[in-house]
């Protein structure tokens, strides 16, 4: 066996998917079976159950699936801490961002003060497709969307959620409201499977209702459909500060009353270069130092 079988064997396992494993490989269907046959000969075991076109890795498969991680895993920290033996700065870090609008400023300050560090921002959403965590170096999202064992946080400050409507909405001069009280109201809500739709989809069901949703957007559209269809969503307060809602009235909820957490994850196994620790340091510090919304101190209770 050689490494190169160990990568697609891996691979497929994760995907449990020929054909979008050998896509993905840029390799034949044919190829990556093949490679599947040689490595299950040599070892003397089926890794894989077969049920009609599809596989699913079995318990042996299990089990060698989890020593292949680790032999990657070393193979991967060894590379990062010989580049930071090297003062290499520049092989970049890759940082995953629920929305990347409300980190704009603690990563804008990040690059002013340290310009030499080279970082990818990406869109990353837990409720999505778009959710594999395996090639984030750092991850910044809600505790409640992302649960995984391997790995690490802490928690960087909490987020009120309340609700927006137009100018000229029938609930506009409220002070508070009672998220029931909006039952009957249309909602753009985000897209389907999202993390945050998901959870503001709770934040109905606590209330005692599932929202009317005639229109799911992104949340760069969300705040001007909202506006032009005069319809209701629900927002956090750092999501407003973001400029896309500032034509929107602002409602705290009375109940349920919500402060959403947000944190900054690692991985638990994964060598941290001096960037990495760096910038995780850096965002740490910036919410302990930076709080505009005062929200330090503020009730805590999730979900009540």
């Amino acid at each position: 066996m050689d490494l190169l079988q160990l990568k697609y064997f891996v691979a497929l396992a994760e995907k449990e998917h020929l054909n979008k494993t050998a896509e993905e490989l840029i390799i034949t269907p044919s190829t990556l079976s093949s490679s599947l046959s040689r490595l299950e000969k040599e070892l003397g075991i089926k890794l894989f159950d077969r049920i009609g076109r599809n596989i699913r890795l079995n318990k042996f498969g299990q089990i060698y699936y989890k020593y292949c991680k680790e032999v990657f895993t070393a193979l991967n920290n060894a590379s990062a801490e010989i580049n930071d033996a090297q003062d290499k700065t520049d092989s970049g870090l890759t940082i995953g961002l629920t929305n990347p609008l409300l980190w704009q400023g603690p990563f804008q300050e990040l690059r002013a003060l340290h310009p030499d560090i080279h970082f990818q921002l990406i869109a990353f959403d837990t409720g999505t497709e778009n959710s594999d965590i395996s090639n984030l170096d750092l991850i910044i999202a809600s505790p409640d969307s992302l649960r995984d064992p391997s790995l690490a946080s802490k928690t960087l400050f909490y987020d009120e959620v309340l609700l927006a409507v137009p100018p000229k909405h029938r609930l506009a001069k409220r002070k508070s409201i009672d998220l029931s009280e909006a039952k009957d109201e249309w909602f753009v809500n985000s897209l389907r499977n999202t993390s945050f739709r998901q959870y503001c989809d709770n934040l109905c069901l606590q209330a005692g209702f599932e929202p009317k949703t005639q229109i799911e957007c992104d949340y760069i559209l969300r705040s001007k459909m909202m506006i032009s269809e005069n319809m209701i969503c629900l927002i956090t307060r750092r999501g407003y500060l973001t400029g896309l809602y500032n034509e929107a009235v602002l409602i705290p909820l009375s109940f349920p009353r919500c402060m959403r957490p947000q944190a900054i994850f690692w991985h638990k196994d994964r060598y941290q270069t001096k960037a990495a620790q760096m910038i995780k340091s850096f965002v740490i510090k910036y919410y302990e130092n930076y709080d505009p919304l005062h929200l330090k101190n503020a009730d805590k209770t999730k979900n009540q």
